[in-house]
């Protein structure tokens, strides 16, 4: 298995080595370089390609949630262009924990780290992309940091962690957790094995809340080596036809001999909560239950030759869910677009541009 960190072009079918998976690291590079992060992110990817500069300005947490998974997007369908259907998977991406002038590291409050982190993962979530996060350090300290490079991007710190031979190894002990920055951040549910093919995740950290969607693929019984020639011109054809991640290929898979999708929920978000799970579309009907200790969620669908709203060659038929808690979490950090945010300035600027006219016309 081979991981690249780039995309050439060249590298077209017949010249790619079996197995191969792209791998490459993303970063927001302007909050990276000036190691601060607030209610204003830019889309620095399109800003070095040309594009008019006001376009690659976000506000608020949800733009840069968007402004995060456009970039990622681009990456991702970059290197399905270029080397047709392979796996990708994010190699390396992170926050500096030291941003905003270390002030965390004197108040002892990430927000602005787990806002940054939420809106990075949410953003590889929409993407339904596998990533490694960089970094856990245990060696990490609030002054020395990462002690390589200058780095501070450690979630862990050793500073902040409890004394070796204190507590327990239980899973409940919230003591284990000393040590962690944002860990509500972090810490996520997501889909571990799924039977069928992702179409889409979302987590609402704020709530503690998920909805989820999954296909059931066409399957398919070719030989080994006319499904290798099949899936070499899929490739071709796929790089052609500019593939989106949006839309994954649903044709050329193995039959799907599984109906259960399990889910890593973790025992952080659910501990001494009630929570509830809804299905719709071909889910419905689907059973479902919690192994709190492996903090997994295990979702039966129902079986299609049974079912009487499907047949048994139904194919790419759709499975919904919702997770939520009840109540809901509190919420971390306000949701605010920038039209919620700056609404008012944009009226008063108005009225007063509108009053200027008024005046000069009479």
């Amino acid at each position: 298995m081979f991981f690249f960190q780039f995309c050439p072009e060249s590298w077209t079918p017949e010249r790619q080595i079996p197995n191969m998976v792209f791998s490459p690291h993303w970063y927001d590079l302007d909050a990276l370089f000036r190691k601060e992060f607030g209610n204003f992110t830019v889309n620095v990817q399109s800003l070095s390609r040309g594009v008019f500069p006001l376009k690659t300005f976000f506000w608020g947490h949800p733009s840069a949630r968007r402004n995060y998974g456009i970039q990622i997007r681009n990456l991702i369908e970059a290197g399905y262009k270029s080397l047709g259907e392979r796996p990708v998977f994010i190699g390396e991406t992170g926050v500096p924990m030291d941003m905003n002038k270390a002030e965390a590291f004197r108040t002892g409050n990430f927000t602005w780290q787990g806002r940054m982190m939420d809106a990075l993962i949410c953003a590889l979530e929409q993407n339904l992309v596998g990533f490694t996060l960089w970094n856990y350090n245990p060696l990490n300290e609030d002054a020395t940091g990462d002690q390589w490079n200058g780095e501070n991007f450690s979630w862990f710190s050793n500073y902040r962690a409890r004394k070796i031979g204190s507590g327990t190894n239980e899973q409940g002990d919230s003591s284990l957790d000393q040590g962690g920055r944002i860990l509500d951040t972090i810490v996520r549910p997501y889909p571990a094995k799924v039977a069928g093919i992702p179409l889409k995740f979302e987590y609402e950290v704020n709530r503690g809340e998920f909805t989820f969607e999954w296909a059931r693929p066409n399957s398919s019984s070719s030989s080994p080596s006319s499904t290798t020639t099949t899936t070499r011109n899929q490739n071709q054809n796929q790089m052609d036809a500019s593939p989106s991640v949006k839309s994954p290929p649903l044709d050329g898979h193995p039959e799907i001999t599984s109906r259960i999708t399990e889910l890593f929920v973790p025992h952080q978000l659910v501990f001494g909560k009630k929570f509830v799970v809804a299905f719709d579309g071909a889910a419905q009907g689907s059973q479902w239950w919690y192994d709190a200790a492996t903090q997994t969620l295990y979702v039966e669908q129902p079986d299609p030759a049974t079912t009487a709203t499907m047949t048994a060659t139904a194919t790419g038929t759709v499975y919904k869910m919702i997770f939520g808690l009840t109540p809901p979490n509190s919420s971390k950090w306000p949701l605010r677009s920038h039209w919620e945010d700056f609404a008012m300035y944009y009226l008063s600027i108005l009225a007063v541009v509108l009053a200027i006219i008024a005046y000069f016309a009479l």
